[in-house]
């Protein structure tokens, strides 16, 4: 699971670095940089929100793990 984990932290410097590369572009106008933005934020939010469902899915695989092992 934790390859898992690193690849979706690559991607999310990745739209880190794409951000950072739209904002730094002095030649594009605020409304250019806003739709260029759009895209990657939700992209953003779509990692975290997976980085998140892994975190509490193995949270609960572990609490299963302990309530199964008590019971033995």
């Amino acid at each position: 699971m934790t390859d898992v984990r690193e690849c979706l932290e690559k991607y999310l410097k990745s739209l880190e670095e794409e951000v950072m590369a739209i904002l730094s572009d002095p030649s594009t106008d605020k409304r250019t940089k806003n739709l260029a933005m759009k895209p990657l934020t939700a992209k953003k939010r779509i990692v975290l929100n997976t980085l998140e469902a892994l975190e509490m899915v193995d949270r609960v695989n572990e609490e299963e793990r302990k309530a199964a092992g008590s019971q033995e």
